[in-house]
């Protein structure tokens, strides 16, 4: 005899939904029934049981909703979809972090897929703008390597997810990593809001399709890589082509610099970009045609002779020599602080931002920062100073806060202007609508305001300070921030 008091299971007869029949009666009961006899199994066997159920009432918002909140999913689809099965069984026993585990990763699944189906090599391209880790990559399995945060960010950039659905699957990220079984938290997500993750995550992920500008620009590729373009049909491609958003604009022309240093292309595909890039040139931000003409010091630095000379000979296509930059400090900088931008956006940031923080001071130049490099360093030295508001350390490395603090005190106009305009991105503004993060930001405001005495800065400034509280994240949609932008 051990002294235990035998442990007794309720029998499955005694489970409603099977005597009955699928009634909201015999759910309701059934869920009650089930819970009892887990916490008396946790409690036989020592384990402790508070804090790990999640309410029965909670459960029942779930569970009463599911039905119609899966009525955008296909017949076909759900009864495939092993992973709404793990995701109501594990809200049934009272695991809402497992159960959005299980919703995250077949959302990550679905974009990969999506990707994969538009443009992979389209996709790679722009994953090497983010981070240099990433030049490398080219095939499905290399996804692995993408952090969540970067594949929502990319999908974003392509255009694959809108900013308010980036925003929308970002929470979900954000809540998978701070309150599911992923790692270790004491957070609660409730019953209503696991209905409207899971609405987010299949409406926009799991079953989304890209939209016709979108595929515009798949095709557009596409053709470059695989014929050969009439000259008399450029002036047409580039006019559609500018309409696009300023940010694809962006990518797409690094896109095709990335292509024709590409020693593999075939001559035909060069040819292609040479008679497109001029054209496109012009409707891009200085501070792209800065990073292109950054890399040729990089490139003569590390021997890499042939894409050295095309980026010489692309520069002189697009009339653009002035960018170049035969220091490879410069793109030495980029790098580091990509590098940072990714550490910040992976769990455990706040132990892991200060080594690379030291470093970019080294890559510093002496006459102040590359015009290449200027709009990077500005976002993600005040990201990376606000911080995201979680923990007890006000959501910053402690470590590395004090090399943001002396950067943004070494700021001059010119980066504020690049400040003031980083509030049309949706990454830069991610954190703004959190109590710390919000309050971080806005201290920054008086700071810059001793820096210049032009009018229409400082109004800017002003506009930012006295915004509501806690929604700088809508800064950019306020026709006020438009009209006041337009002098800057």
């Amino acid at each position: 005899m051990t002294g235990k008091k035998e442990l007794q299971y309720a029998p499955v007869s005694n489970f409603n939904i099977i005597q009955e029949g699928y009634t909201p009666n015999s759910i309701d009961t059934s869920v009650a029934t089930l819970n009892q006899p887990l916490a008396d199994m946790l409690n036989y066997i020592g384990l402790p049981t508070e804090d790990v159920l999640v309410p029965i009432e909670e459960r029942r918002k779930v569970i009463f909703a599911l039905e119609s909140t899966l009525d955008i999913l296909p017949m076909s689809e759900r009864s495939k979809a092993m992973y709404l099965s793990k995701f109501t069984v594990a809200i049934t026993v009272g695991l809402f972090d497992g159960a959005l585990n299980f919703l995250w990763n077949e959302t990550i699944n679905a974009l990969r897929n999506m990707v994969n189906n538009f443009d992979l090599q389209y996709f790679y391209s722009i994953a090497g703008t983010l981070n240099n880790r990433y030049k490398n990559l080219n095939t499905f399995d290399d996804f692995e390597n993408i952090s969540d945060h970067d594949l929502l960010e990319i999908c974003r950039r392509i255009g694959l997810l809108s900013d308010i659905n980036f925003n929308r699957l970002e929470h979900v990220n954000y809540l998978r990593n701070h309150a599911s079984s992923a790692h270790p938290n004491q957070n609660d997500v409730t019953g209503t809001e696991m209905l409207s993750l899971l609405e987010h995550c299949l409406k926009h992920a799991i079953i989304a399709e890209p939209d016709t500008s979108v595929i515009q620009i798949k095709t557009l590729l596409d053709n470059i890589r695989k014929t050969v373009i009439p000259e008399e049909d450029i002036t047409v491609i580039a006019q559609d082509l500018l309409k696009q958003p300023q940010e694809r604009i962006n990518d797409f022309i690094l896109t095709l610099y990335g292509l024709y240093c590409d020693e593999r292309q075939d001559d035909f595909v060069k040819d292609n970009i040479e008679l497109l890039a001029k054209p496109i040139w012009v409707g891009i931000e200085d501070e792209v045609k800065y990073r292109i003409g950054s890399k040729f010091g990089l490139y003569r630095k590390n021997a890499q002779v042939y894409k050295k000379e095309a980026t010489q000979r692309f520069l002189e296509i697009v009339d653009g020599l002035r960018y170049k930059d035969e220091d490879s400090l410069a793109a030495e900088l980029i790098d580091k602080l990509q590098t940072l931008r990714s550490v910040h956006y992976n769990y455990n940031n706040f132990y892991n931002e200060s080594i690379h923080a030291s470093s970019i001071a080294e890559s510093l130049p002496k006459s102040g920062i590359p015009d290449s490099a200027r709009k990077l360093f500005v976002k993600v030295i005040v990201v990376c100073y606000v911080g995201n508001g979680l923990g007890y350390r006000e959501g910053v490395d402690e470590q590395a806060v004090v090399h943001y603090a002396r950067f943004i005190d070494n700021f001059e106009v010119k980066e504020i202007k690049e400040f003031l305009k980083l509030f049309t991105d949706p990454e830069f503004v991610g954190d703004f609508d959190r109590g710390i993060p919000n309050r971080r930001l806005r201290s920054l405001i008086p700071k810059f305001k001793t820096k210049t005495t032009d009018p229409h800065i400082n109004a800017v400034l002003d506009f930012i300070a006295q915004f509501p509280s806690s929604r700088l994240d809508k800064v950019a949609s306020d026709h006020r921030y438009q009209e006041l932008m337009k002098h800057i």
